[in-house]
Parts: structure tokens; C-alpha cells; sequence
């Protein structure tokens, strides 16, 4: 608890006595972090990178004379306490009344672009004294000329507001105007507070703090302690502070919001004289508040993990900023708190704290658009009080990376992420546990990253043929081994990748091949396990998704087959297809009741696998039809359906149905596909063919066709050959006209050919055409070539009919 400082006349006068001068070490502080409690925390620190590369403080500047805020007690230490240069915890405020800042050792924080920032904050562990959490942490922007020297006042200035200073002696009792407190905070900045301490000038237990004794004895300094207070009435819109503002802040032990600590229509002065804030501040006439920008209300102090029983120090808040759109001035700075634990496993939203706060840029006061990034943090007065720290695992130099994990079910062919509503796998289901790293932006590559991942409970690690348990696939193709000898003693998987990731090789898949393991006929519920990707400027952290093994099943799916179970396919015929038809239902053992819906058929061919989803339901007792179009399939996923099933190939194709309803696997069929070679050849030609009459004595060598005459012959991959024979001409009462010949004339140029019984060749084509082609051989016919009728005597009155056989035949052409 803080001391009640009361001010009574004989104080005064033995002032007046002595003359007191007060020193004060201007120095950074950089002595090590040794009490139990930071050793303990220090201890359960998270993995951070390495700050000193890009952040840096100096000795203080003080803003103005009389500021007593002139030591900077912000550190690098590791997890040791020790100061360290390669120490990835930043300690703030260390003790009692200390304060400090650390800012980025260059301007590298570009408004005009996105950036983020990641980051694990420590404030204290009381939750009956609000003192030992006091003060808090602040992230910050700013384009203050003192640079790295930048520092605001201590207590409930976080390190980087202004000095709330308020004077006393025996005359009377002075509370700065709103100037001084402007002048004394960093200046053109903005801060996201994470205040650990309600400090209200309302509140019993909140009093001034006596800060120092000026030259003259008579006076006392005082922090009048009082910023978030909150006041019945609105911040006017005049003072043009973006965001839902308000006088004071929300929640009592941790509130997080925006506020301008250079802007003096922060800082809000009222009368307290004849108030209930009167007893609490005995002869001051006014107390000043600050206004905030969308403040929250946030758990700030630690808690207990309800599952381990242990400790939670650690809070992680990922904060993104979005640059102004054109034609405005207000950037978004967005945040979560208590986005992940410290495992990296994601929180509920219960335990969240989030807002997208607007942010006017023109307080910056930046033409280049380039500002300083830091941290500040305070502590209070308690001697108990806790030690600020801050573990940053993403920044602005840094790439911008991210981490997500998801578990593909290749059993059931179903892919379960955090937000899907099916994540049921069953016993004996091959698991991969995949991993994707991104490389999202940034100037640096993300550098030698350190995967550790805990394997899920209740599942088993698949070598392959090999030994290998997992694979890591970069973008660019390149792939990367992990054996077995990458498990370290706990049974986390623990790899560095071999290529750093950057934008043309943005994004490495880590997969895990495992097994699900589930003997009892009950559910068991994996819980998530965590991962972590530590790079030596980046780090990002997931888990794999939370899923259900389901219990063995005292039924079986039963695939059977109405089809037979040899194929044979015409190659490259368009009418050849492949739909073997199927019945699909449970075995005799399924309890009533049991259904299903979400059936998946797997089609094994060789070392291609497809999946063809059907709209099928099926339940016990009765049996489902369905059947595939195997072709359709194959093509509907991008393969060429004849380069799976090639000329003259005869190979087996495995058909399995999966009931990811209920998380069951069918036997499997096998069908014998063999592919023959695809020819055809047809004839097409009229039935009838009548030539003319002619009158008794009519002596015409050759007579003509009176009817029309179809003739031609289509092929596809086939030369051929046409013939045509005839047993010649009869009468009515069967009687051979030894007149009357049938002959051939191919064109005008060819001789006439007698057809007989003998064949004569019509027509030949040696061309093997890759479409269906038709040769009409009619076609070219005059009324003197083509098919006519020869007399060589004067036939007897009658009529006469005969036959002619056509033939079509396979040619092999003369190479």
C-alpha cells in the first residue's frame, strides 16, 4: 500500500531548518534482476529474439529543469537476471519508484506502411494489492528530438507521459497548468497503455506521492496520481482525439487504451476542493485526469492455468498497424491481448482483449513518415512491487512471419483445422500433422528458424520405408528430410529448417506423418499440442487443432458390385467409359439407426489416388446404389484419363468407399481394366441399285444407273481395302444371262473391271486418321464410271436381279 503523505506546520518549519539538496543518478540503470520472484519469472520467460541488435537507450534528457525523472531504468537481461547483450528480456522498472524506456535504435517504424508487433508483457502477480502491479507498460511511438534519451515521468506517467507535479509549502498549494504536463512527456507520440493500476483521485487508497524536495525546503513535489479518473461528462469533439474518448480510464486492475501523451488536450484539469478526492489531498485545489482512446478494460495481472495449476506470468499481445487511407490522417492501431499462451496455444476469446483504436498520424508530427518504436514502464511505490518486462518475439525490422497448424485426415480424406466442425479421426486413420510457416514481409529473410513441435497425445509416429517421419516442403519445390532422430527425449519434434525464408521462397509446410491410436470404444479428445518456429529475428508460435479419435466400431461398410469385374476399354474412344455400378451398406452387426451421409469413394490406379465425394445416404438394413464414373474422376482432376490407362495396359484399379460420417473404411474392390487398341471401319452402301431399261435388239455396249447410288467407307486408325464380287444375273425363273456383266470403272481414265466371283478391288486408303473420317467413294461417280452393265449379246425379254457382296477389309500400307 502506498504511504498517506500529510503535510502539518511543524513539518514545514523543521524544513525551514535545514537545507536540503537531493541528487539524483542520471545514469541507465544495469544492475542484475536477483529477487526470487524475477528469477522465477525470468525463469518461465518465454523464447524472445535478441533486442540489443535493434533496440538502445541512453542516459535520459531531462524535458526541462526541475524534472526529477532522470534515471532510465530499462535494461537487456536473460533469463538468468544478467545483463546481457544477447539477452532477449527488456526490463522496464525494476524496484520500487523506477522507470524506464527503450526505443528502436533508428526510426524504423514506417506509418505509411503495415507493420506488427508481437510481443510478451510481465506486470505483477497481486490480485488483492494493486500496488505491487503498479504502474504498467507502455508501447510507443514517437518522433521526439531527444531520440533514444527519451523518457516521461515515473509512477502513473508510465515512463512516458507528463509530470503531473503539484507543489505545497505554507503559502499555498499549486497543481501545474496542462502546458507543463505536455512539455514534460515524450513528445509527437502516441502510446498504447497497459495500465496496472487504477489511479483515481477518488479512490480512499490513492494518494500524492511525494516525489522530491525542491532547493527551497518549504516546498515538496508531489505526482498527483490521479490520470484515470473518470469523470461524469464526454471529452468535447473539439479536441479532435479520434476514437470513443473518455475522461479516466475503465477497470480496476488493468485497463489498455490510446492516449497522446504530448497533446495538451490530454490532460484535463478539475476542481477537487470540497470533493471526496478533498480528504485524500489535503490543500490541493485540483487534480488532473487524462483522456482516453477506446480504453478496455484487461486481466493485466497474472493468473493460474486451471489445467497445470501453475503460475501464468506471461501475457502475449500482437499489436498491427494499418497506414491511413488516402485523404485521411487516422491509421488503425489494432491489438490482442492474450491472443496465445505461452505454449503458443490459442486462448479462448473469453480471455481476449481486442479494439482497432483510430490514431491521428498528424501528432507524430513526421514528414518522412518514419517514427521511433519502444517500450516504457513504470513501477509505484510499493517496495513489494513488480518488475516490468517485455519479451519481443516480432518487430519492425524484423520480418513479419506466421505460424498454422492443421492435421489432414488421408484415411478419411477430410482436413480438420480450429474452425472446422468435423474433427473426428478414426483408429488407425494415417494422420499428417502439417505445419505452414509464412514469410509475410519485411528487409530481412526469416533466419535460421528453430522448429520444436510436441506430437499430439494418442498418436503414433509412421516412418517410412525410409525411417523418415516428416517432410518440409518449401515454396520454390526444394525438400527437406526429419528422421527419427529429430525426437528429442520429451518426444517434440525439434528441426532447424535448412533454407531461411524469404519473399521469393515465402512459405515452408512442415508434415508429420502419424497414426491414430484409439483401442477403446469410447471418444478420446486430443487436446492441442503446442509449436513454436524461433528464428533469430522472428518467432512465431501455433498449435495443432484440438480433435476427436472416436471409438472402435463393432460394425463394418460393406462395397459390393453389380458390375463384373473385368473392363475392357477401346483407347482414345469417346464412347468408352468406365462406371462400375456399387451398393454400399452396413454389416449385419450395425445397430440400428446408424446412418450416413458424407461418403467418399477412393480410386486407386497405380500411384495415382482420386477422391470422388457422392451424394449418397446409407443406413442399417438397407443398401445404397450408386455408381462412378471413373473417367470423369480421373479428368475432373487435371490428369489426362489416357495417359492413366495407356495402349494395351492391363492394370488393376482399387475402389474403396470411406464414411467419414461415422468414421468407417469399406473393403475393397479391384477391377481388371485392360486397354485395347481403338479401330474402326464401316461400309456404308445402298441397298439397291436398277439400271435401264433397254427395248429387245438394243445394242449398247455399257448401260447406265437409273437410281442413285451410296457408296463409302468410314475408318478411324485403319487403312483398308474395298472389293466387291457377284455371282452375276438371273431371270425370273433362275436362269444365268451370260449377256449381262457388271463392271467397274473407277474414273474416266481407269479400264473397265468385270465383277465376278472373283473380288475386284473398288477402291484402297493406306491413311491411319486419329479422327473418324469418311471416304465417300460414290461421290465422284459420273454417269460413266462407277458401277455399270456390259452387254455382250442380245438377252432375252425379262427381267433380271443379282447379288453383290461388298468388303471392307484392314490394309496394311506398304512402308
Amino acid at each position: 500500500m502506498k504511504t498517506k503523505y500529510k503535510l502539518g506546520l511543524w513539518e514545514l518549519l523543521f524544513f525551514m531548518s535545514i537545507f536540503v539538496i537531493l541528487t539524483t543518478n542520471t545514469n541507465n540503470a544495469s544492475a542484475a534482476l536477483t529477487s526470487s520472484t524475477d528469477l522465477a519469472v525470468l525463469k518461465d520467460a518465454p523464447n524472445g529474439i535478441a533486442v540489443s541488435s535493434y533496440m538502445s537507450n541512453s542516459n535520459p534528457v531531462s524535458p526541462t529543469s526541475g524534472f526529477p525523472y532522470t534515471t532510465n531504468s530499462a535494461q537487456v537481461v536473460d533469463k538468468t537476471g544478467a545483463n546481457s547483450s544477447n539477452g532477449n528480456i527488456v526490463s522496464l522498472a525494476n524496484g520500487a519508484n523506477t522507470n524506464g524506456s527503450i526505443w528502436s535504435t533508428n526510426q524504423t517504424f514506417d506509418i505509411n506502411k503495415p507493420q506488427t508487433i508481437s510481443a510478451w508483457l510481465y506486470f505483477g502477480a497481486a490480485t488483492n494489492d494493486a500496488s505491487i502491479n503498479s504502474e504498467g507498460i507502455a508501447f510507443v511511438l514517437q518522433n521526439d528530438s531527444r531520440g533514444i534519451a527519451s523518457l516521461g515521468a515515473g509512477y502513473d506517467g508510465m515512463g512516458v507521459y507528463g509530470y503531473d507535479r503539484s507543489a505545497m509549502n505554507v503559502f499555498n498549494s499549486i497543481a501545474e497548468d496542462t502546458s507543463y504536463l505536455q512539455k514534460t512527456a515524450i513528445q509527437n507520440s502516441v502510446a498504447l497503455g497497459f495500465d496496472a493500476e487504477k489511479n483515481n483521485l477518488f479512490n480512499a487508497s490513492n494518494v500524492p506521492i511525494k516525489v522530491n524536495t525542491t532547493l527551497l525546503p518549504i516546498t515538496t513535489n508531489y505526482s498527483q496520481n490521479g490520470f484515470d479518473t473518470q469523470l461524469g461528462s464526454v471529452p468535447p469533439s473539439s479536441l479532435e482525439i479520434p476514437g470513443k474518448t473518455m475522461y479516466g480510464s475503465v477497470g480496476n486492475y488493468g485497463n489498455i487504451a490510446v492516449t497522446y501523451p504530448a497533446y495538451e488536450g490530454t490532460y484535463f484539469q478539475i476542481d477537487i476542493s470540497g470533493t471526496a478526492a478533498a480528504s485524500n489531498y489535503p490543500g490541493f485545489d485540483k487534480g488532473t485526469v487524462m483522456v482516453h482512446s477506446t480504453s478496455k478494460s484487461a486481466d493485466l495481472v497474472d493468473d493460474i492455468d486451471p489445467i497445470t495449476g501453475k503460475s501464468v506470468f506471461w501475457h502475449h499481445v500482437t499489436i498491427n498497424w494499418t497506414p491511413a487511407p488516402s485523404g485521411s490522417d487516422n491509421g488503425t492501431l489494432s491489438y490482442v491481448y492474450n491472443d496465445i499462451s505461452k505454449d503458443g496455444l490459442e486462448n479462448s476469446s473469453k480471455y481476449q482483449t481486442t479494439a482497432d483504436i483510430p490514431v491521428d498520424t498528424t501528432k507524430l508530427n513526421t514528414t518522412s513518415g518514419k517514427v521511433r518504436w519502444g517500450f516504457t514502464g513504470s513501477n509505484g511505490t510499493n517496495k513489494s512491487v513488480a518488475t516490468k518486462l517485455v519479451a519481443l518475439d516480432s518487430i519492425p525490422e524484423s520480418p513479419t512471419t506466421d505460424a498454422s497448424a492443421s492435421i489432414t485426415d488421408k484415411t478419411l480424406n477430410k482436413k480438420i483445422t480450429d474452425s472446422a466442425t468435423d474433427k473426428n479421426v478414426a483408429n488407425g486413420d494415417a494422420l499428417s500433422l502439417d505445419y505452414n510457416l509464412s514469410y509475410i514481409r519485411g528487409d530481412e529473410d526469416w533466419k535460421s528458424v528453430a522448429a520444436k513441435i510436441k506430437i499430439p497425445s494418442n498418436v503414433t509416429l509412421a516412418p517410412d520405408a525410409n525411417g523418415d517421419i516428416a517432410t518440409i516442403k518449401y515454396a520454390d519445390g526444394k525438400t527437406q528430410i526429419i528422421t527419427q532422430a529429430d525426437i528429442d527425449a520429451d518426444g517434440n519434434l525439434q528441426a532447424t529448417l535448412a533454407y531461411d525464408l524469404h519473399s521469393a521462397d515465402s512459405s515452408a509446410t512442415i508434415s508429420i506423418s502419424v497414426v491414430a491410436n484409439n483401442d477403446t470404444t469410447s471418444d478420446i479428445n486430443v487436446k492441442q499440442a503446442a509449436a513454436s518456429f524461433t528464428g533469430t529475428n522472428s518467432i512465431a508460435m501455433t498449435s495443432s487443432p484440438a480433435f476427436t479419435i472416436t471409438g472402435k466400431k463393432d460394425y463394418s461398410l460393406v462395397l459390393g458390385t453389380d458390375s463384373s469385374t473385368n473392363y475392357d476399354l477401346l483407347y482414345k474412344n469417346d464412347d468408352s467409359n468406365f462406371n462400375p455400378d456399387l451398393n454400399l451398406g452396413y454389416s449385419s452387426s450395425a445397430p440400428s439407426g446408424v446412418e450416413g451421409s458424407d461418403i467418399v469413394f477412393k480410386i486407386e490406379v497405380g500411384d495415382h489416388t482420386y477422391m470422388a465425394a457422392q451424394d449418397i445416404d446409407i443406413e442399417s438394413g438397407s443398401t445404397a446404389s450408386t455408381n462412378i464414373d471413373i473417367k470423369q474422376v480421373i479428368e475432373g482432376m487435371g490428369d489426362s484419363f489416357w495417359d492413366i490407362f495407356p495402349l494395351d495396359s492391363t492394370q488393376p484399379v482399387k475402389v474403396t468407399a470411406i464414411d467419414r460420417t461415422n468414421g468407417l473404411v469399406s473393403n475393397t474392390l479391384t477391377y481388371n481394366v485392360t486397354v485395347k487398341p481403338n479401330k474402326a471401319l464401316s461400309l456404308n452402301v445402298s441397298d439397291s441399285l436398277a439400271f435401264q431399261n433397254i427395248h429387245f435388239g438394243n445394242k449398247s455396249d455399257y448401260l447406265k444407273r437409273k437410281s442413285t447410288f451410296d457408296l463409302s467407307v468410314t475408318s478411324l486408325r485403319e487403312p483398308w481395302s474395298l472389293s466387291v464380287t457377284t455371282n452375276g444375273l438371273y431371270n425370273s425363273s433362275n436362269s444365268l444371262n451370260n449377256n449381262m456383266n457388271l463392271v467397274y470403272k473407277k474414273d474416266t481414265a481407269s479400264d473397265y473391271m468385270t465383277i465376278g466371283t472373283t473380288p475386284v478391288e473398288v477402291e484402297t486408303n493406306d491413311n491411319s486418321y486419329d479422327t473418324s473420317t469418311t471416304n465417300n467413294i460414290s461421290g465422284n461417280w459420273t454417269s460413266d464410271t462407277g458401277l455399270l452393265l456390259k452387254q455382250s449379246g442380245i438377252s432375252p425379254v425379262g427381267t433380271y436381279t443379282g447379288t453383290l457382296t461388298w468388303t471392307v477389309s484392314d490394309a496394311i500400307p506398304n512402308n
